[in-house]
């Protein structure tokens, strides 16, 4: 044990890849690290209780480490699934069979998505893992997404998104004939992902040379080009390390500083809810990345659990939908800050669905509209340095031409565009199979027409016939058709 020791001195202090074998040299067991050194330097700190009865039992049995170094911890955790793949060594099943690990998903579709799921329920899908670290294998789909032009949209859009005018798309939404070139593309990210290389940049190297080699110069181009996008992306997440040195994000440093964040609020997110007297109940939810709208992460969700005029139930089925989505890997990523557009009771709403789904460290804000007035949750501590939110929601004074103020404002406002639309997108279809449909000589025009000027059908009932003969497009013979339809029996009294 003492030359084992000695070994596990000599590791690396960097990430990578790490085996232990026993007297044999078979694998026993592989994992990943952001530190080699400390890593498997923690499996022979003492550890009781039964639950590392399992750890005990394979340490009992190692006698030889060895490691790869790589470039991330990003590149560990794609290098460590290969071989596990690989090798299938017999306590990486015994250690971890327990749980419910995340894949990377690459779909069945004429031009397939990346992206993180916990289920292999599509037969026809490619699966990559188990991996063990679900933060990491985000970053993972991000950088290979950053690097590979792939679609990232559900559906494919009627016009090109953002992401082909940055390049980081082929657009087959409006260029179908892309289809080899798309494929061509998908089959390198393919071979990545089975082929157990180092990191990123080793495995665009290697297949830029090859390509060098064989003459085929268009290629070498295109992954000497990823390379240098490597560089830049991991250039660019250094200086995020270091926050204050940027003046791009004035606005989301002061938030970081009035909420008392340890971290910059990057990705914000906003729900908002409409209805008109309880009824065709929607809501919405809009997402900020670094200060600018992230329109592919928008949703919107039609209120199913809830009925009559509950602001607060509709906010708690909404975000409650998000947050299982992000457990069951639907949703690409966590949001560093929530925002809710509303008060104290919406604050206190939404905060119950965060602990209930195990999101209560997840940062929370309500944006009242009357004052525009900021609650927060603000996380205090205790003397053994526990974090735990304060038991009301604090009010907070910023200033009204605050940066950051206006940021949330505008997050907010986009918020309450968002849901609005989609309110109405309801209410056009419920405009489609309306009551109205049933009055004879009332057609599309004239349906439309009403349901624009009233809100709901008992606001059309109270409506006079002299109201409704007064609309633009109506007359006296179609207002009389309306107005007896809703009241038949005083109708057939006046024929009577």
């Amino acid at each position: 044990m003492t030359l084992l020791r000695q070994k596990i001195d000599a590791l690396p202090l960097e990430p990578g890849v790490y085996f232990m074998k026993d007297a044999r040299g078979e694998i026993l067991y592989i994992g990943k690290a952001l530190s080699l050194r400390k890593r498997v330097r923690s499996y022979f700190s003492s550890r009781g209780g039964p639950e590392f009865a399992k750890i005990r039992i394979l340490m009992s049995k190692v006698e030889e480490i060895d490691c790869i170094e790589t470039a991330t911890e990003v590149d560990a955790l794609l290098l460590e699934a290969s071989l596990v793949r690989k090798y299938q060594p017999r306590y990486n099943k015994e250690l971890k069979d327990d749980k419910s690990y995340p894949l990377l998903k690459i779909t069945h579709e004429a031009f397939p998505r990346i992206h993180l799921t916990r289920s292999k329920i599509d037969k026809q899908a490619t699966y990559y893992g188990p991996y063990t670290d679900v933060k990491l294998l985000r970053e993972a789909i991000a950088l290979i997404n950053h690097l590979f032009p792939l679609r990232k949209c559900q559906k494919l859009p009627k016009a090109a998104c953002l992401y082909y005018h940055i390049g980081q798309c082929l657009a087959p939404c409006i260029k179908p004939d892309i289809r080899s070139e798309y494929d061509r593309v998908l089959g390198e990210v393919k071979t990545f992902l089975r082929g157990g290389k180092k990191s990123f940049v080793d495995y665009l190297t290697e297949r830029m040379k090859e390509a060098a080699s064989e003459l085929r110069f268009e290629d070498a181009q295109f992954f000497k080009g990823q390379i240098d996008a490597l560089g830049r992306l991991r250039r660019s997440r250094f200086k995020l390390k270091r926050p204050e040195a940027s003046i791009v994000l004035s606005a989301t440093l002061e938030l970081k500083q009035r909420l008392g964040m340890e971290r910059l609020p990057e990705k914000i997110i906003c729900f908002d809810v409409s209805n008109i007297h309880g009824k065709e109940a929607a809501a919405s939810k809009v997402s900020f990345y670094r200060e600018l709208a992230d329109k592919l992460e928008y949703r919107r969700y039609k209120i199913r659990s809830v009925s009559g005029i509950n602001d607060y139930a509709m906010i708690q089925e909404a975000l409650g939908r998000m947050l299982i989505g992000i457990k069951e890997g639907r949703e690409t990523f966590i949001p560093d800050l929530v925002m809710i557009d509303g008060g104290k009771g919406h604050l206190h709403a939404a905060r119950e669905v965060l602990i209930q789904e195990g999101f209560e460290t997840t940062e929370l804000i309500a944006l009242a509209k009357k004052f525009e007035t900021v609650f927060h949750y603000k996380t205090q501590k205790s003397r053994e340095g526990t974090a735990f939110p304060s038991p009301a929601g604090v009010a907070l004074d910023i200033p009204k031409d605050s940066p950051a103020l206006r940021l949330l404002q505008r997050v907010r406002d986009e918020a309450h565009r968002f849901a609005i639309t989609y309110h109405r997108s309801l209410k056009k279809s419920a405009l489609e199979n309306s009551v109205l449909d049933a009055i004879e000589g009332i057609g599309k025009k004239r349906k439309r027409l009403l349901l624009k000027q009233f809100d709901s059908t008992d606001e059309l009932k109270r409506a006079g016939r002299e109201q409704l003969a007064g609309l633009p497009g109506m007359n006296r013979s179609a207002a009389r058709r309306v107005w007896n339809y809703f009241h038949a029996a005083i109708a057939d009294s006046e024929k009577g």
